[in-house]
């Protein structure tokens, strides 16, 4: 009905201009003096022109309060959206921090396992193996020369036994991030030998005992790099910076090997676990070989750094 309305009110105008003309043939020329007739046909159709322009405007105006409705109706949709979204997001974030701790106390047990069981048995066999080299010693010459390559092994072993129950532990108790993360690189470097160079800014509080879960994150993602690093086996130096600033905590590793732009390890895989656990990372190669990977975790709680 309303259409149908809107189109006979648009039709009035042309009718009225067209009746116009057709009365204005009709009458005899000495009715009306012919400006009399012109002016009234002009006057009918500047009538039938306004009502015509009248009318867009009202189609118009009509056209942009359904387009406000409309939009209006997909903002309430998007902003509904939006807060599924957030809400969605907040409770992925506190089930992969779930998930976290359950694997941090699952490491923290296995390293109890590794190093107070099959640590206790090697440094046994090393006992061992040291009071038979002392006994074979100057006797069987060819036992006293294996014991000593024996004990030679045994004595790597434990060392890596160390190293590896030392990068299943999370942090320390009393212990600070820029303490664990010194402690951690000189491990590296020993095990290792590719050597490092360690920039702690002022800023960072090393006497402080606090353990957030961005420490820990922190930690977890040098612990994998440094193991990419160490398999790629392409690199003689890494460098390691932490600094603070008013709202988030950053650790820049760079390394000299090549220019992968992964550090060999997979950086899709840790930037979604910092993602994950409100962080951000950033990879990018170097200049003269090498790549450099930038972890920042927000201070404030909330907020996601950039």
């Amino acid at each position: 009905m309303k259409t149908t309305h809107s189109r006979t009110a648009g039709f009035l105008p042309a009718l009225m201009i067209l009746g116009a003309c057709v009365a204005g043939a009709g009458i005899p020329g000495s009715a009306f003096p012919s400006s009399t007739v012109t002016a009234l046909i002009w006057l009918l159709g500047a009538a039938g022109a306004l009502c015509l322009l009248l009318r867009r405007g009202i189609d118009l105006d009509d056209r942009a309060r359904e387009l406000a409705a409309r939009l209006c109706l997909e903002q309430k949709a998007r902003t509904m959206a939006e807060g599924a979204l957030q809400d969605t997001q907040a409770v992925l974030t506190r089930v992969v921090r779930q998930q976290e701790g359950v694997r941090d106390g699952e490491r923290k047990r296995i390293a109890r396992d590794i190093d107070d069981e099959l640590g206790q048995v090697l440094v046994a066999l090393r006992a061992e193996m040291s009071l038979l080299q002392v006994a074979s010693a100057g006797i069987h010459p060819a036992t006293h020369q294996k014991t000593s390559a024996m004990i030679v092994t045994l004595d790597l072993a434990l060392r890596s036994l160390r190293v590896l129950a030392g990068d299943l532990r999370p942090l320390a108790i009393g212990e600070s991030l820029g303490d664990a993360v010194g402690r951690q690189l000189a491990d590296f470097s020993r095990m290792h030998g590719i050597g490092h160079a360690y920039d702690l800014r002022p800023e960072i509080d090393t006497a402080s005992n606090e353990s957030s879960e961005g420490h820990a994150l922190l930690y977890r993602a040098l612990q994998e790099v440094l193991a990419g690093i160490a398999r790629a086996g392409r690199a003689s130096q890494v460098r390691v910076q932490l600094s603070r600033n008013h709202t988030r905590l950053s650790l820049c590793i760079e390394d000299d090997g090549d220019s992968a732009g992964d550090c060999g390890c997979g950086v899709d895989a840790l930037r979604e676990r910092v993602k994950s656990g409100g962080g951000a990372l950033r990879s990018e190669p170097l200049p003269g070989g090498g790549t450099r990977l930038a972890i920042a975790v927000s201070t404030v709680a909330g907020m996601v750094p950039g």
